[in-house]
């Protein structure tokens, strides 16, 4: 919880600089703004840590192998990092390039997920 307190003080101060830097130079209130959100991803760090150690700990009590947990972990992270970056670039008043990033995000995610599908067509295979 206390983590929660630290990103949402920064968030605030940091949104509340960038307002007032915005207004005089745009570019160092996006600049700020990339700073702040960084920031906030550091601070968060140690809780997703705790979500994939859980993760891999639900996994082993399962008996599920990393080539299926991997690809589940690989597609989150790039869907959080697609978001932010769209978002980013959205704060930059660049939609076109946003639009590109969650374009090739969606495909990468799809790309990473691949060995789950190659994984459920085996599976029917062999119960065929």
């Amino acid at each position: 919880m206390d983590t929660l307190f630290k990103v949402a003080g920064i968030a605030i101060a940091g949104m509340a600089m960038a307002l007032l830097l915005k207004k005089e130079t745009p570019e160092l209130g996006t600049v700020l703004g990339l700073l702040v959100a960084a920031a906030i991803l550091a601070a968060g760090l140690d809780v997703f840590r705790a979500v994939l150690e859980f993760m891999d700990g639900i996994a082993r009590m399962a008996g599920l192998s990393d080539d299926l947990v991997l690809p589940v972990v690989k597609t989150a992270g790039i869907a959080v990092l697609t978001k932010i970056t769209a978002d980013i670039c959205r704060d930059a008043k660049e939609n076109a390039v946003a639009s590109g990033v969650e374009t090739v995000g969606a495909v990468f995610g799809l790309y990473t997920a691949l060995p789950l599908f190659s994984g459920l067509i085996e599976l029917m295979e062999r119960l065929i």
